[in-house]
């Protein structure tokens, strides 16, 4: 395994500061978008961005297509693998990190930028916390709880898939810097499809990591919701604010 997959699935260094030393954000909901054409590159929505010591979230609906994380996508040979997968309408790169992730109709497209106070020392924790708690409140309503942590078997593995049941729901990609914070990522809403499935099973072979469907969960499948869909999942929580 090259440096370039090891640390697309790594994406950050875990998260080593405890949770009392990082106190959380204030986090809401700010914009709700859509996703249109499948050749659009994937953007950071820069206009969202808080104050300081906030997070803004956009929740968008997405395209079916799959979305490369960043370290992965350098790699040209492994694009045009991906490219090559029967059932894949179109390959973007994000800007954020992580292995693959797809979107579609069962998909719910997820962003934040934070802005850490001044001289956060532990940025991705403060992220990372702050947004838990966000899909805690979220999910509440629901009777769910999250847990966050690498969930092997699952697509875009990593340390901030975010779980219900030992199952994994929503992945986040990151990005940091000095002074701001960017999330990108998927809630699986519905159950997973055949099709979906084989192509995040093919995608993530390239890269010699396993996804198997007894690893992940929906937002339907959880809450015990088969009607559940990304509009009505949209609506419960576009006024969520912790």
């Amino acid at each position: 395994m090259d440096q370039a997959v090891q640390a697309a699935l790594a994406t950050e260094v875990a998260p080593r500061e405890s949770a009392a030393a990082v106190p959380p954000a204030h986090v809401r909901v700010v914009e709700i978008s859509a996703e249109s054409a499948v050749d659009d590159p994937p953007e950071i929505p820069w206009h969202i961005t808080p104050a300081v010591g906030e997070i803004a979230l956009q929740l968008r609906s997405t395209v079916r297509r799959v979305a490369v994380g960043a370290g992965l996508a350098r790699k040209s040979e492994l694009l045009a693998r991906v490219r090559a997968i029967d059932g894949v309408p179109a390959v973007v790169s994000s800007p954020a990190g992580g292995t693959f992730i797809i979107g579609g109709q069962a998909w719910l497209g997820l962003c934040a930028i934070g802005v850490p106070p001044h001289g956060q020392p532990m940025p991705l924790d403060w992220m990372l916390r702050s947004l838990k708690r966000w899909f805690d409140a979220a999910l509440a309503p629901m009777g769910l709880t999250t847990t966050t942590g690498r969930i092997e078997g699952a697509w875009c593995p990593g340390f901030s898939d975010i779980a219900v049941g030992g199952r994994k729901l929503a992945g986040l990609g990151f990005r940091v810097t000095r002074d701001w914070v960017v999330m990108r990522g998927v809630l699986a809403v519905q159950p997973m499809s055949a099709a979906d499935l084989d192509v995040l099973v093919q995608c993530h072979r390239l890269i010699d990591v396993e996804v198997v469907d007894e690893a992940v969960t929906s937002l339907s499948e959880a809450a015990g919701l088969p009607l559940l869909d990304v509009p009505r999942t949209i609506q419960a929580l576009r006024g969520v604010s912790i």
